[in-house]
This record gives C-alpha cells, sequence and structure tokens, in this order.
C-alpha cells in the first residue's frame, strides 16, 4: 500500500513538473496547477500519512537530531513514502516560483527548462541555478540600461 501511496504522488508530481515546463507562461499552470492545487493535494496525502502514523504508533523511535534516528524512521516504508511527498511539495511551489520568475524575466527557454528540471530532479540544484541566471540577468539590465528581455 505505501508503494502504491509513493507511485501515485509521484506520478501527479511528475505530470505537472511537464506541464510547468512547456507551459510556464500560463498562470492555470504556473500559478493555480503547480503553485496551489497540486502541492496542496500532495501535502493533504503527506498530513495523512504522517497524522495516522503517529495515531498508530506516536512519535517515530529514536532521536530525529541524528542521522541514526532519522535513518531508523525512514526504514518504515509510509514513513518514507511520506517523506518524499513533502520533497516533492515543496520542490513543486519552488518550481512555480521559478517558472514564473523566469517568465517575467525574460530567462531564455533552455536555462528556463534546465532550472526546471533539476529543481524536479535536485531539488536545490535547479533552485541555485535559477539564482545564478537571475543575478546575471540583472547585472546584464544594470549595465545596459534595458529590459531583461532585451538581453542577449
Amino acid at each position: 500500500m505505501a508503494e502504491t501511496f509513493f507511485a501515485t504522488t509521484n506520478s501527479i508530481a511528475l505530470l505537472a513538473w511537464i506541464l510547468l515546463v512547456l507551459l510556464p507562461s500560463r498562470p492555470v499552470v504556473a500559478k493555480v496547477l503547480c503553485g496551489i492545487v497540486v502541492p496542496a493535494a500532495l501535502a493533504c496525502g503527506y498530513a495523512a500519512v504522517i497524522g495516522w502514523k503517529l495515531a498508530m504508533g506516536g512519535p517515530p523511535p529514536g532521536d530525529l537530531s541524528t542521522l541514526g534516528g532519522l535513518k531508523a524512521a525512514f526504514s518504515d516504508d509510509w514513513v518514507f513514502a511520506a517523506a518524499w511527498t513533502h520533497y516533492l511539495v515543496f520542490d513543486m511551489v519552488v518550481g512555480s516560483w521559478i517558472a514564473r520568475d523566469a517568465v517575467r524575466l525574460g530567462v531564455p527557454w533552455p536555462l528556463r527548462s534546465l532550472s526546471l528540471l533539476l529543481t524536479f530532479l535536485l531539488g536545490p540544484v535547479g533552485f541555485l541555478l535559477h539564482i545564478i541566471t537571475r543575478l546575471i540577468l540583472r547585472g546584464a539590465v544594470a549595465t545596459d540600461g534595458g529590459s531583461p528581455r532585451s538581453t542577449p
């Protein structure tokens, strides 16, 4: 059953990410679907699993402030699937912001898509690439006085 939860949340996230990469300038995709609806739906699943696990057995065994304690807690398939859903939710919220920000700044499609893909696969790496791109574009705008869309 945990495997089904894991597969379902991954499939939902993957479909939303495909739309976000292909249609980042569509407000219904970047703001509504990937910024609110899908993260909220996944968050509901996360909250349900965590609430159920806490109600069934109380807090996880071990000290969650240690690597060993976290490994022990994540050895439960449901807890691990919920933790993965936590990543899916926050990566999608960040990806949604990146998509909207990149469109607003006129980030070229290949770079914008790479940032989104890396955010989906490697979270912070995609976010970092977008932040670096943003800084470079702002620097280019500040030096030529043009709009972000006029920078090469």
